[in-house]
């Protein structure tokens, strides 16, 4: 218990730091941090023959991805040649997926040879992941309200969870998916949703408190239960592959709060359709 409290007196201050009141070059290289890492635990926990030099090059891609997503010369496009940005972007996966199946081919037959399961690994850990956590510094990257947008995933994930723990303990009777997640209950999925829109509600307090911003609660409150439920998708999304290597956690970086992808395993989710809400007006 000791060591999950100081995580979180820790831990929350400095992301809080690197989110609030840091330059944005400096959320992305928490986001970089985050998406090396979850590449990293995916391919240690889901792969089977992974080579080192499949490690090395979904990380750097996975880096490498959230870097040019960020860099500016991509989204600035050229006379007469406007697909400049989107080049940009596809090249790291089109070098990654080209060396994977370089390796897998070049190693069939062979005792150590790469699966294609490990090359799915891969991709995932080094393309979709690191697409999807580019959305928190695309958040972030907002002009006017970037260090207010940043926080909504945040909102609705912590609260929700938090919610959604309670809501468990007091109420939880009925097994939400008791083969992929035991301690998950239905009650404690309503406590989320709940959470999740509070959430966003005293996030549009705060936002407009503090940048003038103009909230639409009930937009907010709608988006909070919607992204909520996506979060939980991708809690047991998580869990289950979890389930399927049996095995607790992802990695121990956060002491007994586990991986990574134990940590931010629903923001990986709820990140990307806040930024499609907020693209949308929210």
């Amino acid at each position: 218990m000791l060591q999950r409290w100081l995580v979180v007196l820790i831990g929350l201050p400095l992301l809080l730091a690197a989110l609030l009141l840091c330059p944005d070059w400096a959320t992305v290289i928490v986001v970089c941090g985050i998406a090396a890492a979850a590449a990293y635990e995916l391919l240690h926990t889901a792969g089977k023959k992974v080579p080192k030099c499949v490690y090395a090059a979904t990380i750097l891609a996975a880096v490498a991805l959230e870097w040019v997503i960020y860099d500016e010369h991509t989204w600035q496009f050229y006379e007469g040649y406007q697909s400049m940005g989107m080049i940009r972007i596809l090249c790291v996966p089109l070098v990654l997926v080209t060396f994977l199946f370089f390796i897998a081919v070049k190693s069939y037959g062979k005792p150590d040879a790469m699966p294609f399961a490990d090359v799915a690994t891969a991709i995932v850990g080094g393309i979709v992941f690191p697409l999807m956590y580019s959305s928190i510094f695309l958040l972030r990257m907002d002009p006017e309200y970037g260090r207010m947008y940043v926080l909504l995933p945040f909102c609705v994930a912590f609260i929700g969870d938090s919610l959604s723990m309670y809501g468990g303990m007091l109420f939880g009777k009925r097994k939400m998916a008791p083969s992929v997640s035991p301690h998950k209950t239905w009650a404690g999925a309503i406590a989320g949703l709940l959470g999740g829109a509070l959430g966003l509600v005293l996030w549009g307090v705060v936002a407009h408190a503090w940048l003038g911003y103009e909230p639409d609660y009930l937009s907010l409150a709608l988006a909070g239960l919607a992204t909520n439920a996506i979060g939980q998708l991708g809690d047991l999304s998580m869990s289950l592959i979890k389930r399927e290597v049996s095995v607790k956690d992802y990695s121990h970086i956060f002491l007994t709060h586990g991986g990574m992808l134990d940590r931010f395993d629903s923001t990986l989710f709820i990140a990307p359709w806040l930024y499609l809400f907020v693209c949308a007006g929210l």
